[in-house]
């Protein structure tokens, strides 16, 4: 049998374009181990429009970050967010996500993990104070702070929804979609795995009354 090692070297010279192009898709951040390759890549990714009070079919209350093709139920972590973006005294026109958020999913796909930066663009001494008192770390222009330890399940849109009672973001964000996968190879994608259930919008009515009547009962 006569070998076409010309067709072979061929082949191999484009399988390095292969890689490359498909990185532009996705990529992995590789960590080599002893039995084999490791680690975390990018999936996919949405953005992030708004923000609303919600609840499941399970009866799992909690806040929902609408995305234009998902929605992120966040059933903890985001109490200080909320708080926030209703107080006010803060401008909402000047927060915004310092960089893309990070949503990393566990092994079914159905919960995440995430983590948020925000900035703050302060005008006077008194927002800058504030600022300092919800956690931000205030410079000369802007102050930061991250918001780890975001918790929540993702759900498809609700055809029905009444988007009307979300808060719309002045600057909506884009979310990142990470997975760890291991040496038995990459995992499908979150589109094959979500919640088979709906989740209900309602108005964020007065988290500032809930938090206190939270706290004056502990």
């Amino acid at each position: 049998m006569k070998l076409n090692f010309k067709g072979f070297f061929k082949a191999a010279s484009l399988f390095p374009l292969a890689l490359m192009l498909s990185g532009c898709i996705s990529y992995a951040l590789v960590s080599h181990t002893a039995k084999g390759t490791s680690g975390k890549y990018q999936s996919q990714s949405d953005t992030i429009t708004g923000l609303s009070q919600a609840k499941d079919s399970n009866g799992t209350k909690g806040y929902v970050f609408v995305g234009e093709s998902l929605d992120y139920l966040i059933t903890d972590g985001a109490d200080d967010i909320v708080k926030m973006l209703n107080d006010p005294a803060l401008n909402r026109h000047n927060i915004q996500v310092a960089d893309d958020a990070r949503f990393v999913l566990n092994a079914g796909k159905k919960k995440f993990t995430g983590t948020i930066s925000l900035y703050y663009y302060w005008n006077n001494e008194e927002e800058k104070a504030l600022a300092t008192h919800y956690g931000f770390a205030c410079g000369v222009q802007h102050c930061t702070r991250s918001l780890e330890n975001l918790k929540g399940t993702i759900h498809e849109k609700n055809k029905n929804m009444d988007y009307s009672k979300v808060m719309a973001f002045y600057h909506p964000f884009k979310v990142r979609f990470y997975e760890y996968y291991s040496p038995r190879g990459i995992p499908d994608g979150v589109s094959a795995a979500l919640l088979p259930v709906t989740v209900t919008l309602d108005i964020i009515t007065a988290p500032l009354q809930f938090l206190v009547v939270y706290a004056v009962n502990q």
